[in-house]
């Protein structure tokens, strides 16, 4: 055989063996069949093509071609015998070739057995997806990267009153027109889901026919870096906008109320223009009031979707945690016999002794001794991560706490950069420079949704790569972290509005305005504040100002909102 037709047999996928059919010898066999099999290449040589296949067609096969009987086989499936008696499933064929004026047969298998496992190991994980998707609040929809559905919950079909002949036919995009048909703008909301398909991350309102509203938040799905389609949540929302239609209704009342006394009352003196500005100052709480709930009820709704997530993992974590427990047990009770029986080997037999030394020498025992306690406690170490990363989630999750306590802000700040850490590993390095401060006197999650906020803020000021450093300190009987980023920078002109609700300098749909409004009010609930440096093109630092002891006891407020 030339160098040339051995180097395309050595680079195929698959088991690839020549047999001489007279004495069925193998004549050649390519590397993916050395190492699917485990023979070395001299010893798969001096082998019969029987020695290796048992099913009992391959037996009546082969005893066709001895009796002269050369017949291709068409794919089938088989089994082959492998070194240290393992079977190998594969599916394979057999064609006869004329080489250099022989006849030989050509056997071409494909080890289908890692397949199965694979395609078991993917119908539980789409079984276990089915199911959290039933389980969550909202009404879930997945589209793949052309635009055709791929799945959803019955939730969904609830929420929009889907017949079943569609979800049965999910695929052929009849779904997004009967969608289009219930919304008011029909012709306007085919647009909008278009739209929203070829859209990176969106945020979108829906009316319905029948006066409901859907919120709909989609996100794109990855696989590695690549999109390979997009996932819609659709919340109903109808009750919160009529409560903000009847607070709307409220306040313009109210605002029609003291524009007509201060048109009436113009000349009046000093009292009158105190209450004016009270009248003022109290619409200015009820719009805070507004933005709140609508910011408190969304987060609300991710702290109960982490709760639950995080309550399904541990159940699973927390098994497997126990059975890698007891294994370890077991495995170092097996490992000290081991030891027992090696101090009295010297009392065997020759051939005894020679066939234990050969046995030990095959097993690499002594690798064994060693490796076995690494890889348990390093599986042990792994699964200690995972019920960390659970437990943040569900300590970020207590959004409902209502009395203040001792809390330690670094550990916080810890905690939350383990939430969002998945938004700032590709933006950023994060730097950490604590000044193991005092514990204080607050809200602990309220202060959390804080640093998330900072954090994620930092992230998207940063156009490329680049850090954010972490610092703490303490003077007095107050304490301080800040945040810095290498990021782009605030305008002179905008740090002054930085605060103010519903100011961002980020594109439309990247930012709601009220990450740094709420953060304030927090902190100065908290009796605090924040300060902020800035330079254009060096980045900017945030820092937070609070007070050891609470100067003000108050009911907790559900301050929590998105990061603007």
């Amino acid at each position: 055989m030339s160098g040339l037709d051995r180097l395309m047999l050595d680079h195929s996928p698959h088991i690839m063996l020549l047999v001489e059919p007279r004495e069925q010898r193998i004549v050649i066999a390519n590397r993916t069949a050395q190492l699917a099999l485990g023979y070395a290449e001299d010893v798969l040589l001096a082998m019969r093509i029987t020695d290796i296949e048992s099913s009992l067609q391959d037996v009546f096969y082969w005893e066709d071609v001895s009796s002269g009987q050369y017949l291709a086989v068409e794919v089938q499936e088989g089994m082959y015998q492998c070194a240290g008696d393992k079977m190998l499933t594969v599916m394979k064929s057999i064609q006869i070739l004329e080489y250099e004026g022989a006849t030989l047969l050509l056997v071409q298998a494909t080890d289908v057995q890692s397949e199965r496992e694979v395609e078991d190991t993917l119908a539980q994980t789409l079984s276990q997806l089915q199911a959290t998707l039933e389980s969550t609040g909202n009404g879930i929809l997945v589209v793949d990267w052309q635009g055709r559905i791929a799945s959803m919950n019955r939730l969904l079909s609830k929420m929009w009153a889907i017949p079943e002949e569609l979800l049965l036919a999910a695929q052929d995009g009849a779904i997004f027109d009967f969608m289009a048909g219930g919304v008011l703008e029909t012709e306007l909301c085919r647009e909008r889901l278009s739209d929203i398909v070829a859209a990176q991350e969106t945020e979108d309102l829906f009316q319905l026919r029948d006066g409901r509203f859907f919120e709909c938040v989609s996100r794109p799905q990855y696989l590695g870096e690549r999109i390979i389609g997009r996932v819609f949540g659709f919340n109903d929302i109808t009750e919160r906008k009529l409560a903000e239609a009847a607070l709307r209704d409220s306040r313009d009342q109210l605002e029609a109320r003291v524009r007509s006394r201060t048109a009436d009352l113009q000349t009046a003196n000093a009292t009158l223009k105190t209450e004016q500005e009270r009248q003022t100052e109290l619409i200015g709480k009820l719009a805070e009031t507004q933005n709140q709930l609508l910011q408190s009820e969304k987060m609300a709704t991710i702290g109960q979707l982490a709760a639950g997530v995080a309550h399904e993992i541990n159940n699973p974590v927390s098994f497997v945690n126990s059975n890698l427990g007891a294994l370890k047990r077991y495995t170092d009770g097996m490992l000290q016999l081991l030891a027992a029986y090696a101090a009295v080997e010297g009392a065997l037999s020759g051939d005894m002794l020679g066939d234990i030394k050969r046995l030990k020498q095959e097993i690499d025992v002594d690798f064994l001794n060693e490796d076995i306690g690494s890889l348990l406690a390093e599986s042990l170490d792994g699964l200690q991560r995972v019920k960390n990363i659970v437990q943040d989630l569900k300590d970020f999750s207590h959004v409902d706490e209502s009395e203040r306590q001792w809390a330690d802000l670094e550990a916080g700040m810890e905690s939350t950069l383990r939430v969002v850490w998945n938004e700032l590993k590709y933006k950023a390095d994060v730097q950490r420079d604590y000044a193991k401060i005092p514990q204080i006197e607050c809200l602990p999650s309220q202060l959390n949704q804080v640093f998330m906020n900072l954090l994620v803020n930092a992230s998207h000021a940063i156009a490329e790569r680049g850090v954010i450093t972490i610092r703490t300190g303490h003077d007095g009987d107050a304490v301080w972290v800040e945040v810095e980023d290498s990021g782009g920078g605030i305008a002179p002109a905008n740090l002054g509005r930085i605060f103010d609700p519903f100011f961002t300098t980020k594109p439309i749909g990247k930012g709601t305005g009220l990450g740094l409004s709420l953060s304030y009010g927090i902190v100065q609930k908290h009796g605090g504040r924040i300060e902020v440096k800035s330079e254009l093109g060096k980045g900017s630092a945030f820092r937070v100002i609070l007070p050891r002891l609470a100067v003000k006891r108050v009911a907790a407020e559900p301050d929590n909102a998105d990061s603007d």
